[in-house]
């Protein structure tokens, strides 16, 4: 009888450890995922670091570089997409995510630098090989803000699938605006090596995405105009928030679909960039900024009435501000990739190139406020839920 009681009280103990042991091993390999990419960027980092570009030296060592890039960016997105709530976050996830984004800040570095020695070759390599180097410096940074783009998302999944959000509040939030700070200069640091890039140019011509990116900025508009005539109330906040993430959801959808199609198209074709594409690529982040706007107001609007809101209501309000918000920065990355691709493929960026430069830096413009929103919007809604103990 003993030995049956003892068989059955360690089959017990075996099924605990069974159920415990998965929960843990998910906690602990989003970590060591994380460490990974990083040692993977940090490779990259030093293969980039050690390429010397020369009149008779451009394309093989970028190419090398491009494919390495290519790869970790497809590692970086399928970390992304295999996330799942619930997330238990620590502190050495964070610190493996903010050590990967710092990393990813220095590959950008690395490849402004290379667009620098690229254009000191100017004078002396023949026109093919500066051809070359420039599609390649083109697709070596487009992989580089793919990558950082990605690190974002990833952050705001982290904050939506964290089931302790109280308890690591005050890091989260230092992690999240750290992944702001970094994109934001990855950003202008990949800005500044694609126009080292097109510098170097001399012809160009036409596009065909009009009717899409036309279509996108009024649907968009429409969606702006649902958010802004959204009057929140503190009894049924929760539903109307959770409307409007529905809502943003499906445009997001929609973006998507538009991306994927020019990402399909950018491996086998080439394009010609007028300027109605590339101003009706600015209204599209001017729209997104207005998206922004909206995302502002609730904001104000929820801190406004929280006082007077049920600890349920307030928590799915803000459940649904932060999917919402989420939402709309992998919408914002989305767009700054279409805009990437729609450059990848031109053929002819020497008659547009001033026209390029100032559609990029007013798309990083709008896209910094945009960001600047999410970010205000997502402390705001994790300082409440660590204030009322959500």
């Amino acid at each position: 009888m003993t030995s049956l009681l003892q068989r059955k009280a360690l089959a017990a103990l075996g099924l605990l450890a069974a159920l415990l042991v998965p929960a843990f091993n998910a906690h602990a390999d989003l970590a060591t995922d994380l460490n990974a990419l990083n040692a993977q960027a940090g490779t990259l980092k030093t293969q980039l670091a050690g390429i010397q570009l020369s009149a008779d030296g451009v394309c093989t060592p970028l190419v090398a570089a491009n494919r390495a890039a290519r790869d970790l960016a497809d590692s970086v997105t399928q970390l992304d997409e295999s996330l799942a709530a619930p997330l238990q976050v620590d502190a050495a996830v964070l610190d493996a995510f903010d050590n990967f984004s710092v990393t990813t800040g220095g590959l950008a570095n690395e490849a402004l630098r290379l667009s620098t020695d690229l254009q000191l070759l100017s004078d002396t390599a023949s026109a093919l090989t500066l051809k070359d180097g420039i599609t390649a410096m083109l697709q070596l940074s487009t992989d580089i803000g793919t990558m950082a783009d990605r690190i974002g998302e990833m952050a705001d999944k982290i904050l939506l699938m964290s089931d302790d959000i109280g308890t690591m509040a005050d890091r989260i939030i230092a992690t999240q605006e750290l992944q702001n700070q970094n994109v934001a200069l990855t950003t202008q640091t990949i800005l500044q090596t694609q126009t080292n890039a097109l510098a170097l140019v001399q012809v160009v011509e036409d596009s065909s995405y009009n009717f899409t990116l036309e279509s996108l900025t009024a649907e968009g508009y429409a969606l702006s105009y649902r958010m802004h005539n959204v009057s929140l109330s503190p009894w049924s906040m929760d539903d109307q928030l959770a409307y409007v993430a529905a809502d943003v959801r499906n445009y997001l959808d929609s973006v998507k679909t538009a991306s994927a199609t020019i990402d399909t198209d950018a491996l086998t074709n080439t394009m010609f960039s007028t300027a109605m594409t590339l101003g009706n690529l600015g209204n599209l982040t001017l729209m997104l900024k207005s998206l922004g706007d909206a995302v502002d107001g609730y904001t104000v609007a929820i801190q406004g009435m929280q006082a007077w809101t049920s600890d349920p209501t307030l928590y799915d309000g803000l459940k649904s501000m932060l999917t919402l918000s989420a939402d709309i920065g992998v919408m914002s990355n989305r767009i700054l990739e279409m805009a990437d691709q729609i450059l990848v493929m031109s053929d002819n960026i020497g008659l547009q190139a001033d026209q390029i430069l100032n559609t990029q830096q007013a798309m990083n413009g709008d896209i910094a406020v945009v960001q600047g929103s999410i970010l205000d919007a997502q402390q705001m809604s994790i300082d409440l839920i660590a204030d009322r103990d959500l």
